[in-house]
């Protein structure tokens, strides 16, 4: 167990570019936990911990899931974590699937500067380029290039002039993106793409021949994932201070928006990631950013940045939503945590 603050480990601001001016959650106002012994047993835990533990191992948005590793931090590191089950840990490399769009769209606008983004790249960036791909194909081959990821061989992405404009969710804008900027990159090996991510992003994410699909195909630790969301919230990147910055909106039915996989209520798409929130009041309100992946991988960090969230698993079931149903049993657990009554 490793302490942080306070970190136990048991087993078992407004969208005002858009003119939503909701901002914050309960979550945001919350202090640094004070320093003090690790607990130990279930007997040691406060209100909180006690909830989610319970939340994690009973609630009906939890159970189906399997085994999985769930973390919650703020500026300083971990402050509560949770392996359900046997088998995931903070230290178990996972694919990460979509999950990998945040990291590569962080270390493009790290690498250019926001300011000297275009209008095509941010286009690119936030899912309106109209490149679309036409294969899911991870390009796994030994070998392969960015370039020949790109290519008629494995994804196939081609322009496709009615959809520029609009939102549709794909990995072909990213995969355009990367084909001009890295396209010589392979997976593995000298001039790795994760040599070059790693580089601007200040981690240590695992090499893999997949990782040339730069929109799906890396692989992380909740450990090693951990990295880049704390670096985010301590405003170490330039992505830090423009999580809402050319958002669009991303949900079903949403004016612009051709296709999208989200199925949990109004939504919107930033730099390579979501943007979540919920009605208050009358007015729709930001609740956090994150970026679900296909296998159940769910990163996300709080409004105001303070605070970020894991739960890793691997359930590598296409179309069954896997990343909607680790997004809300991680949000249910933060719940149970922050307030101390376990969620059903």
């Amino acid at each position: 167990m490793k302490q942080f603050g306070r970190t136990t480990f048991i087993p078992a601001c407004g969208l005002l570019a858009l003119g939503l001016i909701g901002c914050g959650t309960a979550e945001d106002a919350l202090g640094p936990v004070e320093d003090a012994p690790l607990a130990t047993s279930q007997a040691e835990l406060t209100a909180g911990e006690q909830a989610a533990l319970t939340t994690a191992n009973t609630s009906t948005s939890c159970t189906p899931l399997g085994n999985f590793y769930w973390e919650f931090g703020n500026r300083a590191g971990p402050l509560y974590a949770i392996p359900k089950g046997g088998g995931v840990t903070a230290t178990t490399v996972l694919p990460i699937a979509s999950a990998s769009k945040w990291l590569y769209a962080g270390a493009y606008v790290q690498s250019r500067g926001y300011a000297n983004l275009t209008a095509n790249e941010k286009k690119l960036l936030n899912f309106t380029s109209g490149y679309i791909d036409e294969r899911s194909t991870l390009c796994g081959d030994p070998g392969t290039t960015v370039s020949e990821c790109y290519g008629s061989a494995y994804k196939d992405v081609s322009y496709r002039p009615l959809q520029s404009g609009r939102y549709f969710y794909n990995g072909g804008h990213l995969q355009k993106l990367a084909l001009d900027d890295i396209g010589s990159r392979k997976g593995t090996g000298l001039l790795s793409v994760m040599d070059w991510v790693n580089a601007r992003l200040g981690t240590t994410l695992p090499e893999s021949d997949s990782d040339v699909a730069v929109a799906g195909g890396f692989s992380a630790s909740a450990a090693q994932y951990r990295v880049f969301l704390s670096k985010m919230i301590n405003d170490e990147y330039v992505m830090s201070s423009l999580l809402t910055v050319d958002a669009v909106p991303a949900w079903p039915g949403g004016p612009g928006v051709s296709f999208t996989p989200w199925t949990g209520g109004e939504a919107y798409y930033g730099l390579g990631h979501w943007i979540e929130g919920e009605m208050r009041n009358g007015e729709w309100t930001v609740t956090g950013h994150s970026s679900p992946g296909a296998f159940g991988f769910y990163p996300w960090v709080s409004p105001a940045r303070s605070r970020y969230m894991i739960l890793a698993r691997n359930r590598q079931f296409f179309g069954d939503e896997e990343g909607e149903k680790s997004r809300v049993c991680a949000q249910a657990i933060r719940k149970a945590y922050e307030s101390g009554v376990v969620q059903p």
